[in-house]
């Protein structure tokens, strides 16, 4: 078949599809006794389509198309997309998704946008073949941007799509289901995987809370470690990241449960930076290795300090997750590791590298300034008080006890002492808890101690 020939059925197609096009949009399918005429016509149309795509499948498998004969091809492919009510029977004509793979440049970005506005006008579609291929689909549309470096408002756009034919978070959940069905079946699990997380990346964008889209990232993060795709981990980490830096509260709008799972969540991205190979993270991020293994945590912790707007508490308990982080990251055998053996532990790629430690200890050390600072700029007594403990174990239970730090939490309790009451639980419990790691200096016994923890 020529581009002359495709050109020739283009133009056919539309005189003999635009009165069964309409038949079919009125239902006549269901009424042979109103409309037989037309039925018998649907009935042509299908079998003239079967030759059409026989003879295109037959030309893109020997010489391939001219720029004119993609253009008809799109014309075709358009109008089939138009002619049949669901995507379901338009993908299973024959030869339809073959003809479709093969397309390139604009003749296949237009085509795919067709099928995605299709399917978000379609509603909730639950065929997995077809959310297969819709996968595929976005993830050609979220490679087509990434090379042809497109305005945002088309990336919005084709991200809008994608997600309006099914609810934006459920649909990457269900996207998310998939893949890990698919790694445990591990038949074929690298590409579909990978269309999995293509799709998530062009649909999260979408959504409008931020705190939705940084969970969302981070639950597509912990799916790609489990399939050992660390360079896709690491954009997500990332886009997580990013979250935190788009965070307002001027207008008012984050409300006390907001804040509550922000702090949640940042927790998370913490534990999660313990499996994940800090020279990836650093790699995605700067270029190169010289911004050191406690980039991700800096950044963090520069992106909480550039929200004024922030409570001191919840400031406080980020501060805390984030020593938490540098001790556990500071142990030379870590708690936990990714499932995916092909992701090697920090533990394992840093052990014996005094620089590694020394840098940690570096940090963890600004995170103590900025954590006593925290704790006197509260305002309110009892809550100051309550802060004032809260920091105190997690100072003793992430940094070994040496003078400087236990002359901290000494201040630290002193502090708490003048703000709660003396009978108050948590203060004695916090004293009992200095007082054994004050013990050892004089002599009078011994600081119990964690498989983990004092590890700075």
């Amino acid at each position: 078949m020529h581009d002359a020939s495709i050109n020739r059925e283009d133009r056919m197609f539309d005189e003999v599809g635009v009165d069964v096009t309409r038949g079919r949009a009125k239902g006549v399918q269901r009424s042979a006794v109103a409309h037989p005429e037309l039925l018998v016509k649907i009935q042509l149309v299908d079998n003239y389509l079967t030759i059409i795509l026989d003879g295109i499948s037959v030309r893109a498998c020997s010489k391939g198309f001219t720029e004119s004969g993609m253009n008809s091809l799109q014309s075709i492919f358009v109008k089939l997309l138009a002619y049949y009510s669901y995507l379901e029977d338009a993908f299973a004509l024959n030869h339809f998704v073959e003809i479709l793979r093969v397309m390139y440049g604009s003749t296949r970005d237009v085509v795919y946008m067709q099928i995605v506005s299709k399917a978000a006008r379609e509603g909730y579609i639950r065929n997995p073949t077809t959310i297969q291929l819709l996968f595929e689909v976005s993830l050609a549309l979220h490679d087509r941007i990434d090379i042809l470096d497109i305005k945002d408002d088309y990336y919005q756009q084709c991200a809008h799509l994608i997600s309006r034919f099914i609810h934006m978070e459920v649909l990457v959940h269900s996207s998310n289901n998939l893949a890990v069905k698919a790694i445990k079946d591990a038949n074929g699990v690298v590409s579909f995987l990978k269309s999995c997380i293509a799709f998530n990346e062009v649909t999260i964008p979408s959504i409008s809370a931020t705190t939705t889209k940084m969970n969302l990232y981070l639950e597509t993060v912990e799916v790609a470690l489990l399939g050992g795709l660390l360079s896709h981990t690491d954009d997500l980490i990332d886009l997580a990241i990013g979250c935190l830096q788009s965070l307002n509260q001027s207008d008012g709008s984050l409300l006390q449960d907001d804040m509550n799972e922000l702090l949640s969540l940042i927790r998370k991205l913490c534990s999660l930076l313990v499996i994940i190979p800090v020279v990836n993270c650093v790699v995605t991020f700067v270029g190169n290795l010289e911004q050191g293994v406690a980039y991700l945590s800096r950044s963090i912790l520069s992106l909480v300090e550039s929200h004024l707007w922030m409570a001191p508490q919840l400031r406080l308990r980020v501060f805390c997750a984030i020593l938490s982080l540098a001790a556990t990251l500071s142990q030379n055998k870590f708690p936990y590791h990714a499932c995916n053996k092909e992701v090697v532990g920090n533990d394992l790629l840093f052990f014996g590298d005094c620089t590694y430690r020394q840098e940690l200890a570096s940090m963890a050390s600004t995170v103590l300034t900025k954590v006593f600072q925290d704790v006197l700029q509260e305002s309110h007594q009892v809550t100051r008080g309550s802060m004032a403990l809260e920091a105190c174990n997690c100072i003793l239970s992430s940094v070994k006890a040496n003078d400087e730090i236990l002359d901290m939490c000494s201040k630290l309790i002193e502090i708490a002492k003048s703000c709660l009451d003396s009978s108050d639980n948590c203060l004695r419990s916090t004293v009992c808890l200095l007082d054994k790691h004050l013990s050892p200096l004089s002599g009078e016994g011994d600081v119990p101690s964690s498989s983990y923890g004092n590890t700075l």
